[in-house]
Protein backbone atom coordinates (compact mmCIF):
# COMPACT_ATOMS: atom_id res chain seq x y z
CA UNK A 1 0.00 0.00 0.00
CA UNK A 2 1.58 3.31 -0.73
CA UNK A 3 1.33 5.55 2.36
CA UNK A 4 0.09 9.18 1.97
CA UNK A 5 1.54 10.05 4.91
CA UNK A 6 3.87 8.83 7.73
CA UNK A 7 3.49 9.96 11.21
CA UNK A 8 6.74 9.75 13.35
CA UNK A 9 7.19 9.23 17.27
CA UNK A 10 5.65 7.80 20.50
CA UNK A 11 2.16 6.24 21.30
CA UNK A 12 2.00 5.36 25.36
CA UNK A 13 -0.83 3.84 27.60
CA UNK A 14 -3.34 6.26 29.02
CA UNK A 15 -5.39 6.33 32.12
CA UNK A 16 -7.86 8.49 31.66
CA UNK A 17 -10.93 9.31 34.25
CA UNK A 18 -13.81 7.32 34.22
CA UNK A 19 -15.75 7.94 37.30
CA UNK A 20 -15.92 6.51 40.96
CA UNK A 21 -16.76 3.40 42.78
CA UNK A 22 -16.85 2.66 46.28
CA UNK A 23 -15.31 6.36 46.85
CA UNK A 24 -12.47 5.22 44.76
CA UNK A 25 -11.65 6.74 41.68
CA UNK A 26 -11.71 4.43 38.55
CA UNK A 27 -9.50 5.23 35.13
CA UNK A 28 -9.99 3.97 31.81
CA UNK A 29 -6.84 2.53 29.99
CA UNK A 30 -6.37 3.21 26.53
CA UNK A 31 -3.68 3.84 23.59
CA UNK A 32 -2.60 7.66 22.69
CA UNK A 33 0.43 9.95 22.23
CA UNK A 34 0.18 13.17 19.86
CA UNK A 35 1.54 12.13 16.86
CA UNK A 36 0.32 8.38 17.30
CA UNK A 37 -3.71 10.50 17.83
CA UNK A 38 -3.33 12.64 14.37
CA UNK A 39 -2.22 9.00 12.42
CA UNK A 40 -5.74 7.12 14.20
CA UNK A 41 -7.99 9.89 13.25
CA UNK A 42 -6.34 10.89 9.75
CA UNK A 43 -7.22 6.99 8.77
CA UNK A 44 -10.54 7.36 10.02
CA UNK A 45 -10.87 10.45 7.55
CA UNK A 46 -9.79 8.23 4.85
CA UNK A 47 -6.43 9.11 4.43
CA UNK A 48 -4.07 6.12 3.81
CA UNK A 49 -1.80 6.78 6.66
CA UNK A 50 0.95 4.76 8.85
CA UNK A 51 2.91 4.79 12.08
CA UNK A 52 6.59 4.61 12.82
CA UNK A 53 7.54 3.86 16.64
CA UNK A 54 9.12 1.49 18.66
CA UNK A 55 7.38 -0.90 21.49
CA UNK A 56 8.24 -3.55 23.98
CA UNK A 57 6.78 -7.18 23.51
CA UNK A 58 4.48 -6.84 26.43
CA UNK A 59 0.52 -7.79 25.93
CA UNK A 60 0.09 -4.32 26.07
CA UNK A 61 2.24 -3.74 22.98
CA UNK A 62 0.97 -6.76 21.27
CA UNK A 63 -2.90 -4.88 21.99
CA UNK A 64 -1.27 -1.60 20.25
CA UNK A 65 -0.50 -3.10 17.64
CA UNK A 66 -3.49 -4.80 17.01
CA UNK A 67 -5.63 -1.69 17.54
CA UNK A 68 -3.53 0.25 15.16
CA UNK A 69 -4.01 -2.35 12.18
CA UNK A 70 -7.94 -2.48 13.28
CA UNK A 71 -7.49 1.60 12.61
CA UNK A 72 -6.14 0.98 9.16
CA UNK A 73 -2.95 2.19 9.81
CA UNK A 74 0.46 0.51 8.31
CA UNK A 75 2.45 -0.60 11.16
CA UNK A 76 5.78 -2.01 8.98
CA UNK A 77 8.85 -1.10 10.33
CA UNK A 78 7.74 -1.11 14.08
CA UNK A 79 10.32 -3.02 16.20
CA UNK A 80 9.13 -4.84 19.51
CA UNK A 81 12.03 -4.49 21.71
CA UNK A 82 12.50 -7.60 24.27
CA UNK A 83 12.09 -7.09 27.79
CA UNK A 84 10.67 -3.63 27.17
CA UNK A 85 7.00 -2.03 28.04
CA UNK A 86 5.24 1.38 26.46
CA UNK A 87 5.70 4.64 28.57
CA UNK A 88 2.31 5.55 30.68
CA UNK A 89 0.69 8.79 31.17
CA UNK A 90 -2.56 9.53 33.36
CA UNK A 91 -4.75 12.48 32.47
CA UNK A 92 -6.11 15.26 35.36
CA UNK A 93 -8.93 17.45 34.19
CA UNK A 94 -9.84 20.32 35.24
CA UNK A 95 -14.32 21.41 35.40
CA UNK A 96 -13.54 22.81 32.22
CA UNK A 97 -12.21 20.37 30.77
CA UNK A 98 -8.76 21.40 30.04
CA UNK A 99 -6.11 18.86 31.01
CA UNK A 100 -2.47 17.86 32.64
CA UNK A 101 -0.41 14.72 32.23
CA UNK A 102 1.93 12.86 35.11
CA UNK A 103 3.88 10.73 32.84
CA UNK A 104 6.02 7.35 33.49
CA UNK A 105 8.00 7.37 29.97
CA UNK A 106 11.52 6.28 31.08
CA UNK A 107 11.63 2.84 30.02
CA UNK A 108 9.86 3.70 26.79
CA UNK A 109 11.76 2.14 23.45
CA UNK A 110 10.36 4.71 21.75
CA UNK A 111 13.12 7.17 23.23
CA UNK A 112 15.50 5.12 21.41
CA UNK A 113 14.76 5.31 17.64
CA UNK A 114 17.13 6.91 15.63
CA UNK A 115 19.96 5.78 17.79
CA UNK A 116 21.62 3.09 15.38
CA UNK A 117 22.32 3.15 11.93
CA UNK A 118 19.35 -0.15 11.47
CA UNK A 119 16.99 2.14 12.93
CA UNK A 120 17.82 4.98 10.92
CA UNK A 121 17.88 2.89 7.82
CA UNK A 122 14.44 1.43 8.85
CA UNK A 123 13.23 5.04 8.98
CA UNK A 124 14.26 5.93 5.58
CA UNK A 125 13.16 3.09 3.83
CA UNK A 126 9.68 3.80 5.47
CA UNK A 127 9.84 7.11 3.76
CA UNK A 128 10.01 5.76 0.25
CA UNK A 129 6.91 6.77 -2.18
CA UNK A 130 5.34 9.02 0.58
CA UNK A 131 3.56 11.94 0.21
CA UNK A 132 4.18 13.71 3.33
CA UNK A 133 5.98 12.93 7.05
CA UNK A 134 4.47 13.97 10.13
CA UNK A 135 6.62 14.65 13.61
CA UNK A 136 5.85 16.68 16.21
CA UNK A 137 7.87 18.68 19.41
CA UNK A 138 7.58 15.53 21.46
CA UNK A 139 9.22 13.16 18.54
CA UNK A 140 12.07 15.91 19.25
CA UNK A 141 11.84 15.85 22.64
CA UNK A 142 12.17 11.94 23.74
CA UNK A 143 15.42 11.42 21.72
CA UNK A 144 19.10 11.84 22.07
CA UNK A 145 20.79 14.60 20.38
CA UNK A 146 22.62 12.30 18.27
CA UNK A 147 19.46 10.31 17.73
CA UNK A 148 17.46 13.52 16.83
CA UNK A 149 19.83 14.94 14.38
CA UNK A 150 19.74 11.47 12.75
CA UNK A 151 16.11 12.27 12.05
CA UNK A 152 16.18 15.79 10.91
CA UNK A 153 19.15 14.12 8.74
CA UNK A 154 16.50 11.80 7.48
CA UNK A 155 13.62 13.94 6.91
CA UNK A 156 15.90 16.57 5.25
CA UNK A 157 16.95 14.08 2.39
CA UNK A 158 13.60 12.39 2.06
CA UNK A 159 12.35 16.24 1.24
CA UNK A 160 15.19 17.05 -1.44
CA UNK A 161 13.53 13.95 -3.55
CA UNK A 162 9.82 15.74 -2.83
CA UNK A 163 8.16 14.11 0.74
CA UNK A 164 6.69 16.97 2.58
CA UNK A 165 7.51 18.00 6.09
CA UNK A 166 4.95 18.45 8.75
CA UNK A 167 6.04 20.04 12.32
CA UNK A 168 3.45 20.11 15.26
CA UNK A 169 5.39 22.28 18.01
CA UNK A 170 3.86 20.26 20.99
CA UNK A 171 6.32 22.01 23.46
CA UNK A 172 6.58 20.00 26.80
CA UNK A 173 9.59 21.57 28.65
CA UNK A 174 10.49 18.36 30.83
CA UNK A 175 11.63 16.86 28.03
CA UNK A 176 14.29 19.27 27.30
CA UNK A 177 17.44 19.73 28.85
CA UNK A 178 17.18 23.42 28.38
CA UNK A 179 15.43 25.76 26.73
CA UNK A 180 18.20 26.57 24.44
CA UNK A 181 18.21 22.57 23.54
CA UNK A 182 14.80 23.05 22.69
CA UNK A 183 14.67 26.12 20.92
CA UNK A 184 17.80 24.54 18.56
CA UNK A 185 16.03 21.88 18.18
CA UNK A 186 12.26 23.45 16.89
CA UNK A 187 14.03 25.66 14.80
CA UNK A 188 15.97 23.15 12.98
CA UNK A 189 12.65 21.25 12.38
CA UNK A 190 10.83 24.08 11.14
CA UNK A 191 13.57 24.87 8.70
CA UNK A 192 12.59 21.60 6.98
CA UNK A 193 9.16 21.97 7.33
CA UNK A 194 6.68 22.21 4.26
CA UNK A 195 3.47 22.87 6.60
CA UNK A 196 3.63 24.07 10.22
CA UNK A 197 1.18 23.10 12.73
CA UNK A 198 1.55 25.28 16.02
CA UNK A 199 0.06 26.25 19.00
CA UNK A 200 0.11 29.98 20.38
CA UNK A 201 0.68 28.98 24.08
CA UNK A 202 3.69 26.54 23.17
CA UNK A 203 5.26 29.54 21.08
CA UNK A 204 4.64 31.38 23.73
CA UNK A 205 6.50 29.44 26.48
CA UNK A 206 9.41 29.12 24.20
CA UNK A 207 9.77 32.02 22.20
CA UNK A 208 8.45 34.22 24.68
CA UNK A 209 5.51 35.38 22.02
CA UNK A 210 2.62 33.45 20.55
CA UNK A 211 1.31 36.54 19.03
CA UNK A 212 0.94 35.69 14.92
CA UNK A 213 2.53 37.99 13.77
CA UNK A 214 6.04 37.14 15.31
CA UNK A 215 4.98 33.22 14.72
CA UNK A 216 4.72 33.92 10.98
CA UNK A 217 7.93 35.71 10.97
CA UNK A 218 9.98 32.97 12.44
CA UNK A 219 8.40 30.36 9.70
CA UNK A 220 9.03 32.93 6.96
CA UNK A 221 12.64 32.76 7.93
CA UNK A 222 12.88 29.46 7.62
CA UNK A 223 11.28 29.15 4.76
CA UNK A 224 7.96 27.19 5.76
CA UNK A 225 5.33 27.23 3.02
CA UNK A 226 2.06 27.26 5.06
CA UNK A 227 1.15 27.81 8.60
CA UNK A 228 -1.61 27.27 11.13
CA UNK A 229 -2.11 28.68 14.11
CA UNK A 230 -4.08 27.23 17.21
CA UNK A 231 -5.28 29.76 19.67
CA UNK A 232 -7.53 27.49 21.44
CA UNK A 233 -11.47 28.98 21.11
CA UNK A 234 -10.01 32.12 19.69
CA UNK A 235 -9.72 31.83 15.85
CA UNK A 236 -7.42 29.53 14.17
CA UNK A 237 -5.15 31.99 11.65
CA UNK A 238 -3.64 30.39 8.71
CA UNK A 239 -1.12 31.36 6.24
CA UNK A 240 -0.17 30.20 2.85
CA UNK A 241 1.34 30.83 -0.65
CA UNK A 242 4.77 32.37 1.14
CA UNK A 243 6.54 33.85 -1.97
CA UNK A 244 8.93 36.89 -2.16
CA UNK A 245 9.38 37.06 1.75
CA UNK A 246 6.00 37.18 3.04
CA UNK A 247 2.43 35.20 2.47
CA UNK A 248 0.20 36.10 0.21
CA UNK A 249 -3.02 34.29 2.02
CA UNK A 250 -3.71 34.88 5.78
CA UNK A 251 -6.97 34.36 7.18
CA UNK A 252 -8.96 33.88 10.51
CA UNK A 253 -11.22 31.41 11.07
CA UNK A 254 -13.77 31.06 13.75
CA UNK A 255 -13.64 28.19 16.63
CA UNK A 256 -17.60 27.32 16.86
CA UNK A 257 -18.22 27.14 20.54
CA UNK A 258 -18.44 23.58 22.05
CA UNK A 259 -20.99 22.54 24.59
CA UNK A 260 -20.26 20.40 27.44
CA UNK A 261 -16.38 20.21 27.46
CA UNK A 262 -15.16 16.83 29.51
CA UNK A 263 -11.73 16.69 28.35
CA UNK A 264 -9.44 18.53 26.08
CA UNK A 265 -6.86 15.90 25.33
CA UNK A 266 -5.87 15.79 21.55
CA UNK A 267 -7.83 19.03 20.60
CA UNK A 268 -4.84 19.85 18.74
CA UNK A 269 -3.97 16.39 17.52
CA UNK A 270 -7.23 16.03 16.34
CA UNK A 271 -7.67 19.63 14.59
CA UNK A 272 -4.23 18.66 12.62
CA UNK A 273 -5.77 15.56 11.31
CA UNK A 274 -8.96 17.12 10.49
CA UNK A 275 -7.20 20.02 8.51
CA UNK A 276 -4.81 17.70 6.75
CA UNK A 277 -7.07 15.88 5.29
CA UNK A 278 -9.25 18.43 4.08
CA UNK A 279 -6.06 19.48 2.56
CA UNK A 280 -5.00 16.50 1.13
CA UNK A 281 -8.58 15.95 -0.31
CA UNK A 282 -7.81 19.44 -1.99
CA UNK A 283 -9.71 22.14 0.16
CA UNK A 284 -8.72 25.52 0.35
CA UNK A 285 -6.93 26.91 3.89
CA UNK A 286 -10.41 28.19 5.21
CA UNK A 287 -12.34 24.97 4.39
CA UNK A 288 -9.34 22.83 5.90
CA UNK A 289 -9.32 24.95 9.33
CA UNK A 290 -13.01 24.68 9.34
CA UNK A 291 -12.28 20.87 9.17
CA UNK A 292 -9.94 20.69 11.45
CA UNK A 293 -12.53 22.78 14.29
CA UNK A 294 -15.02 20.18 13.68
CA UNK A 295 -12.79 17.20 14.37
CA UNK A 296 -11.64 18.87 17.71
CA UNK A 297 -14.80 19.96 18.71
CA UNK A 298 -16.09 15.95 18.72
CA UNK A 299 -13.30 15.24 20.68
CA UNK A 300 -13.04 17.30 23.70
CA UNK A 301 -16.63 16.27 24.40
CA UNK A 302 -15.29 12.72 25.32
CA UNK A 303 -12.36 11.55 27.55
CA UNK A 304 -9.22 10.62 26.60
CA UNK A 305 -7.28 10.96 23.81
CA UNK A 306 -8.73 8.27 21.09
CA UNK A 307 -12.47 8.97 20.94
CA UNK A 308 -14.71 5.36 19.75
CA UNK A 309 -14.39 5.37 16.22
CA UNK A 310 -18.16 4.73 15.58
CA UNK A 311 -18.83 7.38 17.69
CA UNK A 312 -15.99 10.40 16.25
CA UNK A 313 -17.13 9.29 12.84
CA UNK A 314 -21.37 9.37 13.06
CA UNK A 315 -20.61 12.79 15.17
CA UNK A 316 -18.40 14.20 12.14
CA UNK A 317 -20.71 13.34 9.82
CA UNK A 318 -23.48 15.27 12.04
CA UNK A 319 -21.24 18.31 11.91
CA UNK A 320 -20.41 18.79 8.53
Amino acid sequence: MSLQILSIGEVMLELAPAGESGGKKLLALGYAGDTYNTAVYLARLGVTAGYFTRLGDDPYSGELLQLMVQEGLDITGIEQVPGRTPGLYLIANQANGERSFSFWRGQSPAREMFATEASTATLEQRLQNISYAYLSGVTLGILTDEARGNLLRVLAGVRARGVKVVFDNNYRPQLWRDQDQARNAMAAALAIADIALLTDDDEARLWNSGEPADILARCASAGVGEVVIKRGPRPVFVAATYRDGYYHEQIQVDVPPVESVLDTTAAGDSFNAGYLAARFAGQNIEGAAAHGNRCAGVVIRHRGAIVEREIFLREIFQAI
